[in-house]
C-alpha cells in the first residue's frame, strides 16, 4: 500500500547545531555559532522574537534605552541574517539522542540531524482552567495585550494576576479600552512598586485581591466573568467585554519529556555552563530551571551555550 505524500518522512539535512526558538537566546546563540564558523540552523515555530513580539515596552536591556518588543526582535532577527545564520520554520516534536548525532522531528514529518542541539524554546502562557476559558479564547478572552488590546477600544475589560507582567500590560490597555478591573487570587500584588504606582496613576483600574476566576461567560462572546473571594467564598459576577490572563507561563518542553531532562516542573535542568545530562544537548532562556527569566539573561545563557557548543563539536572531531 502507498502512503499518503502527507506522511512522507523528509530528510532535511545535517548540521553542526540546531537552535529550537528565535527569541533573545537562541538568536544570540546563533550569531556565535555562526561567527565560529558552525554550519547553523534556527528553527522557530512563530515569529523570531518570541515573548519580545508580544512586550508593549522594554526598558532594561543595557545600552537601548525604551524601545518595544517588536523594536528590538526586528535588531536582533536582522542581526542573525547579516551573518548569514540560515533560519527556518519548524514545529519541533521530537528530539531524539542517537549518540554523537541527534534527529529533530517536526510536526511536518522533517527529521534535520545535528551534532549539537540548543533548545531554546520558552514559556506558554498559564491558564486558570476555569469553565469557558478555552472556549471564549479569540472570543473575549486574550493573553497578548499588544495582539489584541485595540479590540477593546472604549470597553471594559478583566485582567487577570497580579505580577508584574499583568499590572504593566493592564497600564499599556488604559490607552485604548475605558475601565479595568485587575483580579488577582493573592491578597495584594506582585508587582514593583513602579508598576503599581504608574497603574494607579491610570485612573482606570480598580482592584478585586484575594479572588479567584470561576467561570468565564457568555454565548458566543465573552460577557462576564465570575470571581469568588478566596476567603468569604463571596461571589460576583463582572461585566465586561474583555479578559486578559497573565498568571505567569509554563515551559515549552514536551519535546523532550522523554529524554530525562526536565524537573518535576517541566524545566530543563542545566549546569552552568548550559549543557543537560546529554551530551550535546544543551538548554538556554525561560525553558531552563532558574531564577531570573529576563531578556538579557536569556542572551547570557545562549552566549555561554554557544561557546560550549564550539568546545563540544571539537572534541567529536578529535
Amino acid at each position: 500500500m502507498m502512503s499518503s505524500m502527507n506522511n512522507e518522512v523528509k530528510d532535511m539535512g545535517q548540521y553542526d547545531v540546531i537552535i529550537i526558538g528565535a527569541g533573545p537566546g537562541g538568536m544570540t546563540a546563533a550569531l556565535y555559532t555562526q561567527r565560529a564558523n558552525l554550519k547553523t540552523l534556527m528553527l522557530e515555530k512563530a515569529a523570531p522574537g518570541g515573548k519580545m513580539m508580544s512586550t508593549y515596552e522594554v526598558e532594561n536591556y543595557t545600552g537601548l534605552g525604551k524601545v518595544t518588543g517588536f523594536e528590538i526582535s526586528e535588531k536582533m532577527f536582522n542581526h542573525t541574517q547579516e551573518l548569514g545564520v540560515e533560519y527556518k520554520y519548524g514545529d519541533v516534536v521530537e528530539i531524539k539522542d542517537l549518540g554523537e548525532l541527534k534527529e529533530l522531528h517536526t510536526s511536518s514529518n522533517e527529521i534535520y540531524k545535528a551534532k549539537a542541539v540548543i533548545i531554546a524554546t520558552g514559556t506558554i502562557p498559564r491558564g486558570t482552567n476555569a469553565p469557558g476559558e478555552s472556549r471564549l479564547t479569540g472570543r473575549g478572552v486574550s493573553w497578548c495585550a499588544i495582539c489584541d488590546g485595540a479590540f477593546f477600544k472604549d470597553l471594559d475589560i478583566v485582567v487577570v494576576g497580579g505580577g508584574n507582567s499583568a499590572i504593566e500590560e493592564a497600564t499599556y490597555l488604559t490607552k485604548m479600552v475605558k475601565h479595568i478591573t485587575v483580579v488577582n487570587i493573592l491578597p495584594t500584588l506582585q508587582a514593583d512598586a513602579k508598576a503599581v504606582d504608574q497603574a494607579k496613576a491610570t485612573g482606570k483600574m480598580d482592584f478585586k485581591l484575594g479572588y479567584e476566576i470561576v467561570s468565564f461567560d457568555g454565548e458566543d462572546k465573552l460577557e462576564s466573568v465570575k470571581i469568588r473571594h478566596a476567603e468569604t467564598k463571596e461571589e460576583t459576577d463582572i461585566k465586561c467585554d474583555g479578559a486578559f490572563v497573565f498568571i505567569g507561563h509554563l515551559p515549552e518542553t514536551t519535546l523532550v519529556k522523554d529524554l530525562g531532562i526536565t524537573n518535576k516542573w517541566g524545566y530543563i535542568q542545566v549546569n552552568e555552563k548550559m549543557h543537560t545530562n546529554i551530551p550535546g544537548i544543551f538548554g538556554i532562556g525561560d525553558v531552563i530551571e532558574k531564577d531570573l527569566r529576563q531578556i538579557i539573561t536569556a542572551a547570557s545563557d545562549g552566549s555561554i551555550a554557544a561557546v560550549e557548543v564550539s568546545k563540544y563539536i571539537e572534541t567529536l572531531r578529535k
